[in-house]
């Protein structure tokens, strides 16, 4: 195996600047910050690079491996030329880049970060650095952007953080801390008009709690979740078909889940499904125009085309088997829960809240094995 160009030190330093412009970029861009979004997508395009350079300069690929780090990257680099959008090309350098770095390590960098920069946010609330305006909605309903730039930005911001949280915890999960991460949780689900996440919070942490009674000795028979992604994509297509035939259970079912079936209708119709991702796309957030489809495989599949569907499906499909070869049984709930809640929210290549993704990073790394847990291999 040939000899990687940089010391262990160096590589793995590498990994974490990138890590860190492209988290920090990519949150500072939904805060009341008095800062343009061009230098903030320059900073998130800093550390992609960063990271293209980890993957240039790696001499200890086998030929398998570099033949998918170009099939993937070579995919999503046409999808994102029609667009000028690179968001889902820089996330696959940044990912890449984890490769040989232990994830749980990188899950809790991530999770540091979120943290504090979350905390910096309300302390600069606080004393009236950043925005922190009201906003009205149809005179009915108020909502608090609390520093942000989107109202519905924090409470599931909240809610990757709580479970992280008790994925990263190494000893048990207790009942006391999964009710105090709901009070605090189903406050700001109150606060902003964002009743979901009150139940999405704790139906995910109590599955995480609920998981230390669960003991699973034949993790081989999970292997049909595998496919869960997909097929919660044709669950969804088939959803939004027979909603849009005027089926009148899916009309009824579109107002339960306010309006998750009608929008990503209007866009079929408006856009169409192709293989590249489409240069027309576009969500509008003005509340008498508003226009955004939320269910997250069908904005993929509108907005990134097939390709971009395609990539992040055998991403999650990857996740989960990586879940089920390790045994990880509270990393395994956490991604097949943010599959499910996929559903309603696009949430699915968010990587600061969902910080597992680095995990995918593993279907690159050197000397691959089923048992592989924590470990490093820089410069072996």
């Amino acid at each position: 195996m040939g000899k990687h160009l940089f010391t262990v030190k160096q590589r793995e330093i590498g990994v974490y600047i990138a890590i860190l412009l492209y988290c920090g970029g990519l949150f500072f861009k939904r805060v009341n910050l008095p800062f343009e979004q061009f230098w903030l997508n320059k900073v998130m395009t800093l550390g992609a690079l960063i990271a293209v350079a980890n993957i240039l300069l790696d001499s200890s690929m086998e030929v398998r491996q570099w033949i998918m780090s170009a099939v993937i990257g070579g995919l999503l680099l046409i999808d994102s030329l029609p667009t000028g959008n690179h968001e889902l090309l820089y996330l696959f350098f940044i990912i890449w880049s984890c490769r040989n770095v232990e994830k749980d390590k990188m899950i809790r960098f991530i999770f540091a970060l979120v943290l504090s920069m979350t905390i910096a946010v309300a302390l600069l609330c606080s004393v009236g650095i950043i925005e922190n305006e009201l906003f009205v909605v149809e005179e009915t309903r108020r909502r608090y952007s609390l520093g942000y730039s989107v109202w519905s930005i924090l409470p599931f911001q909240y809610l990757g953080l709580c479970l992280i949280y008790l994925y990263n915890k190494q000893k048990k999960i207790w009942l006391g801390e999964v009710l105090l991460l709901n009070v605090i949780g189903a406050a700001i689900g109150m606060l902003t008009d964002t009743k979901s996440s009150i139940l999405f919070t704790a139906v995910g942490t109590f599955a995480l709690y609920l998981s230390r009674f669960i003991k699973i000795k034949r993790w081989q028979r999970l292997r049909w979740a595998i496919w869960l992604p997909e097929a919660l994509t044709v669950v969804s297509m088939l959803a939004v078909y027979f909603y849009a035939k005027g089926n009148s259970f899916f009309a009824r079912l579109n107002g339960i889940l306010n309006n998750r079936l009608i929008y990503p209708a209007i866009g079929l119709e408006r856009y169409g499904i192709g293989i590249w991702a489409s240069p027309d796309f576009e969500m509008v957030a003005d509340a008498d125009a508003y226009f955004g489809i939320d269910n997250n495989y069908m904005n993929l599949l509108i907005a990134w085309g097939i390709v971009g569907l395609a990539v992040v499906l055998f991403m999650y499909s990857y996740l989960i088997k990586y879940c089920i070869e390790n045994e990880n049984l509270k990393l395994l709930i956490i991604v097949a829960f943010m599959a499910f809640t996929a559903f309603m929210w696009s949430r699915l290549i968010v990587l600061i809240e969902a910080e597992y993704i680095v995990c995918f990073s593993n279907v690159f790394a050197v000397n691959r094995q089923k048992k592989q847990k924590k470990q490093l291999n820089y410069g072996k």
